[in-house]
């Protein structure tokens, strides 16, 4: 996005990533704003206080979605895009390795099962949340915005992808 003229500030609650955002922009010789704060709390901004919103698949990291969005369409100015990414909630049902059993039941939340919670902090994945492409989609005009495209997609890879079956999802929505 600053390589096309943007002014961009970046959102993260991990200190390291902030840090690789930083190397990156002197790297590439740009300057960036970093922030670092909690996407399930009320976002450091101002209303409509930007013209594009860029959310890569990071909502797994949340027990609720629908606060985020809210505070989405509260900084976006009128006209404002939001484009995120979302994981529709099948990687969480199926084992990792080959994705052939169903191992799991939606929706998946640790803070509610001590063993999927054990089962995370084993493999080092963090704390992570399914939500259905139903959800998000709700959540999202909920908040008020109007959705106008979204793209489907598969892992790229292992059996669900062989299968053609969709794990995530592309969503565009506009703030009217």
């Amino acid at each position: 996005f600053k390589a096309l003229g943007a002014d961009v500030t970046v959102l993260d609650f991990s200190d390291m990533q902030l840090e690789r955002e930083k190397e990156v922009a002197i790297r590439e010789g740009y300057e960036i704003k970093l922030v670092k704060a909690d996407m399930s709390k009320p976002l450091p901004f101002a209303d409509s206080s930007f013209d594009l919103i860029f959310n890569p698949v990071s909502t797994c990291y949340i027990e609720k979605i629908e606060p985020l969005w809210k505070e989405c369409y509260r900084i976006l100015s009128q006209d404002g895009i939001l484009l995120t990414g979302v994981d529709n909630g099948i990687n969480y049902i199926v084992k990792d390795i080959d994705e052939r059993e169903i191992t799991h039941s939606l929706p998946f939340n640790p803070l509610e099962d001590p063993l999927l919670m054990e089962e995370l902090m084993r493999d080092d994945a963090g704390v992570q949340f399914s939500h259905t492409l139903g959800e998000h989609l709700t959540a999202l005009l909920n908040a008020g915005f109007k959705l106008t495209n979204i793209f489907e997609d598969t892992n790229g890879e292992g059996h669900l992808h062989e299968l053609n079956i969709p794990t995530f999802a592309a969503i565009r929505v506009i703030k009217e």
